[in-house]
């Protein structure tokens, strides 16, 4: 650096220091702060109002979207246990328990299930006109027996109970009651299933809202014996909705599609008494203002109440108020159609917005009123020694060198004040310069960081959302040839191609595997995961896959092996079939005439291994007479994304087969290596050391499951996933074993089924919309009945550290798709303890036949079951009437679970003249 000495200094002329216009230090320092704190304590509280009505609209919506799903879970809860009790007084009946013609006995069961059930109503009418029910229908009366029969000689008696359940004295006599007319009654019958009767009124006593869950009872034959009832009082879904804490302003209404009332959270009634009489109230006509306004707005808005048939957000102004709605569709698969209505008021969130927006506003004026202040006081404490120095230093310019500057209180300024103004000037000046280049290389710095998260950050996303989109797909098609190929009604040949279909399948999440485990590859954490296996197989496999495409090309494909090599060992199989259909599919890639040829033979090294285990080094040859590869083209022919001339020619590959076979053969300790010349073929050469095997760790693994082992649990299992192929591969797969299978899409159904159906095993999808699969897996996990339901999730990802990540969720286990039968058989063994029957070897010619593996069918097969069913199946398939002999086949015992299988196997595959000739008259 240039140094001036003060001998050098130019001095001007004039006497007089020159005045500088501009603007004062002070007023630079003040006005900008001010300026700064005005803007930001502006933008404060725009930002705070703004920000509040979006909290407001958020909160509002938030609030509703909750109250709106408790709401539909009460109903779909509590509107579930009538049709729950028809079933199980369903299967009473059917098992005997129940005698629909025992009158006395009937009313006392029904009387006990009034202890259980919270209904207003349980009973059932006969085809006959008989009646008997149970009910606490009359106030202060407890529960009450009605009966209908001969015995009161057609007239209805209501008898008062004691606490055993026994009449003890008549309380009401009906003469002219006809139950046959009765809506819940009629509707029923024409339908012919259970379902829902129209929502009624009660006039005896009046002003009870009541629906009537019915069920048809038919004999064996199919003749109509009665109906089952049960009443659910409606006015119990207002007093929940009145339970719930909203706001005092808001209101909650359910209506049906016709603008009928069914509940609310106002004091109204949903009906109205006229002479005695009770009507049903229209929402439209209702004394609450809010919800009449509401109504109102909801029918002019989309025409008529019963347009509305997905779930709505709006708001409207009532009462120069503006409110905020939700509305939406409830339906469940016995016909109710309803809507749920959700109102509430703004007023209900600004009141504390509102102020706190003012209380904002105050702290902001006060900050900058204190700001100000303070900013004043800062720049006069910086400036007046700035001003001592500057007359000083303009002193010193003008040459007055005996100028003693001295500023106290600030370390900088003292600096200052000893330094010549000229040699500040340079250093400055060369300061500024070192300062620009320093930020110009932190800003390529820190965009070259950024570019480099930002390129880490599009990996992981691509590697993981990959994973999840090519297994997902991949898992329906082995899924479905799997079980394709159980149908016995397949040819050999079709057999074979869905064998190879399977393989090629296989092959496919191979790859797929090693384009997402090329990351692992780059950082050095990919890992071998060694097994014994079959390497005749795998050679013959290769054969298969490339056998085909070499014809095409009029290539013939040979694959050579010395007697010396093993048929079993132990090494990566994986990767190992990996480098060989790289190699090999290269070979006739760049191959248009000749041969190709893999040879493998053994190189006379033999070793133990620390454990004494034999080892062999295997030697893998693969040659072609294809077009070569120049010599200056070799050196980088191992890279990544790096082809040779003739690849880039032919517009095929990526460029990293051989990058990763090169890293394969390396992590399996080997070395691979290359000779080439052009026109003349390619012979590419590498050797890995293996361990031998036996081969009795293979064939265990080939026994298929066909069923359960009598005497067993009914076990219930769970598929939760939103893919429907995925849950239609699991459910038949499941069924088709014996287990009892419900499937969900999403987490949110998944809990609800848990709660309802309880199952002993969950396998749970961990990505799906609504509510994931960890979420669920948190709620029932943390439910005390959810500590002994099995959770096993049931993922694509490819990574191993989701494994952690799903059991630190609170899964028992984890099964990766695609997936294979032996696993979910070994996950439900090994946390259930299911025993299984395994397909017999020697039953595949029966199974061809369309027997079940293992079990021949013949006549005295039917002797299990009585005479009378044994008939009923030979009438049904004489009529061909398929629907009849699946529930006949339903009654088959489950320790006969494989006549069952068998007789479905048969009407599936339409051999109706099969079962005649089983269940002829003659073998019964």
């Amino acid at each position: 650096m240039r140094v001036l000495k003060p001998n050098l200094l130019l001095k001007i002329p004039s006497s007089k220091a020159r005045e500088s216009g501009g603007v004062t230090l002070h007023r630079l320092l003040v006005v900008p702060f001010i300026l700064q704190i005005f803007t930001v304590v502006g933008l404060v509280g725009y930002f705070s109002l703004r920000n509040g009505q979006q909290a407001v609209n958020y909160l509002a919506y938030q609030l509703m979207d909750k109250v709106n799903r408790l709401v539909t879970q009460h109903l779909d809860s509590y509107l579930s246990t009538p049709q729950k009790i028809n079933q199980l007084n369903i299967d009473a009946i059917q098992l005997g328990i129940l005698d629909v013609y025992d009158f006395e006995k009937a009313g006392h069961y029904f009387w006990k299930q009034m202890q259980v059930y919270d209904v207003s109503y349980i009973g059932y009418a006969l085809a006959t006109g008989e009646l008997v029910a149970s009910g606490r229908y009359l106030d202060g009366k407890g529960v009450t027996i009605d009966e209908l029969s001969s015995r009161t000689q057609g007239k209805a008696y209501t008898y008062a109970t004691d606490a055993q359940g026994d009449r003890t004295r008549v309380l009401r006599i009906y003469d002219n009651y006809q139950p046959l007319i009765e809506s819940w009654y009629t509707s029923a019958v024409k339908a012919r299933k259970p379902l829902w009767s129209p929502v009624y009124t009660w006039n005896d006593p009046a002003g009870h809202l009541l629906i009537t869950a019915s069920h048809p009872i038919y004999d064996r034959a199919g003749r109509l014996i009665g109906v089952l009832g049960v009443d659910f009082l409606l006015t119990k879904i207002s007093h929940f909705l009145r339970s719930l804490d909203i706001h005092p302003s808001a209101k909650i209404f359910i209506i049906e599609q016709s603008g009928d009332l069914i509940a609310s959270s106002s004091a109204e009634k949903p009906l109205t008494l006229h002479q005695g009489k009770a009507q049903r109230l229209q929402v439209l006509q209702s004394q609450d203002p809010l919800i009449q306004a509401t109504a109102g707005y909801l029918n002019k808005e989309f025409s008529s109440l019963g347009a509305i048939s997905i779930s709505q957000e709006l708001s409207f102004q009532h009462n120069n108020e503006r409110h905020f709605i939700h509305v939406t569709p409830w339906k469940d698969n016995l016909g109710l159609d309803w809507l749920v209505v959700v109102v509430v008021p703004e007023s209900a969130f600004m009141a504390q917005i509102n102020e706190n927006t003012k209380i904002t506003i105050i702290f902001c004026l006060l900050a900058m009123l204190f700001a100000t202040l303070l900013g004043t006081l800062t720049s006069r404490w910086i400036t007046q020694p700035i001003r001592e120095l500057s007359a000083a230093s303009k002193a010193i310019a003008y040459g007055d060198l005996d100028q003693k500057v001295e500023v106290k209180g600030v370390r900088e300024l003292d600096v200052l004040s000893q330094s010549f103004n000229r040699m500040a000037s340079q250093l400055k000046e060369s300061f500024e310069q070192l300062e620009t280049r320093v930020e110009k290389r932190t800003a390529q710095l820190n965009e070259a960081k950024q570019a480099a998260e930002a390129a880490n950050r599009a990996k992981s996303e691509f590697l993981a959302n990959m994973s999840h989109e090519l297994r997902t797909p991949l898992n329906a098609v082995l899924g479905f040839t799997t079980l394709m190929n159980q149908d016995v009604s397949l040819t050999a040949e079709q057999r074979e191609n869905l064998k190879i279909i399977n393989r090629s399948g296989e092959h496919l999440l191979t790859l797929i595997n090693d384009v997402l485990d090329m990351a692992k590859i780059e950082a050095g954490r990919i890992t071998l995961n060694k097994k014994n296996f079959d390497l005749y197989s795998l050679l013959n496999t290769i054969e298969e896959m490339f056998s085909c495409k070499a014809q095409l090309k009029g290539l013939q494909l040979q694959i050579e092996r010395t007697a010396e090599v093993p048929q079993y060992i132990k090494s990566d199989e994986i990767k190992l079939r990996q480098i060989l259909i790289n190699l090999v599919g290269n070979a006739i890639k760049f191959t248009q005439e000749g041969c190709i040829f893999l040879r493998v033979t053994t190189i006379d090294n033999q070793d133990k291994t620390p454990k004494n285990t034999p080892k062999i080094t295997l030697h893998f040859e693969v040659e072609d007479t294809g077009i070569g590869i120049a010599a200056h083209e070799i050196d980088m022919l191992f890279k990544p994304f790096v082809q040779t001339e003739t690849g880039r020619k032919s517009e095929q590959g990526t460029g990293l087969g051989l990058a990763i076979t090169h890293k394969f053969v390396q992590l399996m300790e080997g070395t691979i290596t290359l000779s080439s010349e052009l026109g003349k073929g390619t012979i590419f050469q590498f050797d890995i050391p293996v361990e031998l095997a036996e081969a009795t760790s293979q064939e265990t693994e080939t026994q298929r499951v066909v069923g359960l082992e009598p005497g067993q649990p009914k076990y219930r299992i769970l598929v939760v996933d939103d893919h429907l192929a995925m849950r239609r591969i699991l459910k038949q797969t499941l069924t088709n074993v014996g287990f009892e299978v419900r499937e969900a899409e999403n987490g949110q159904e998944a809990i609800a089924l848990w709660n309802l159906w309880e199952p002993h095993f969950i396998l749970m999808d961990m990505r799906m919309p609504v509510v994931s699969g960890y979420e669920a897996t948190q709620y029932i996990k943390s439910q005390p009945k959810g500590q002994s339901t099995i959770i096993v999730a049931f993922t694509a990802s490819a990574f191993e550290q989701e494994q952690a990540t799903v059991l630190a969720t609170g899964c028992d286990d984890f099964i990766r798709k695609p997936f294979r039968e032996e696993v979910i058989w070994e996950k439900l063994k090994q946390h259930l303890g299911v025993r299984y029957i395994y397909e017999n070897p020697h039953a595949i010619r029966e199974t061809l036949q369309g027997t079940t593996p293992g079990y021949a069918l013949n006549a005295d097969n039917l002797n299990v079951m009585p005479t009378e069913w044994i008939a009923q199946l030979h009438e049904a398939a004489a009529k061909l009437d398929a629907e009849t002999i699946a529930q006949l086949i339903t009654e088959i015992p489950t320790d006969y679970a494989f006549l069952a299988q068998a007789l479905q196997q048969k009407v599936n595959n339409f051999d109706f003249d099969q079962i005649i000739d089983l269940a002829q008259p003659s073998s019964l």
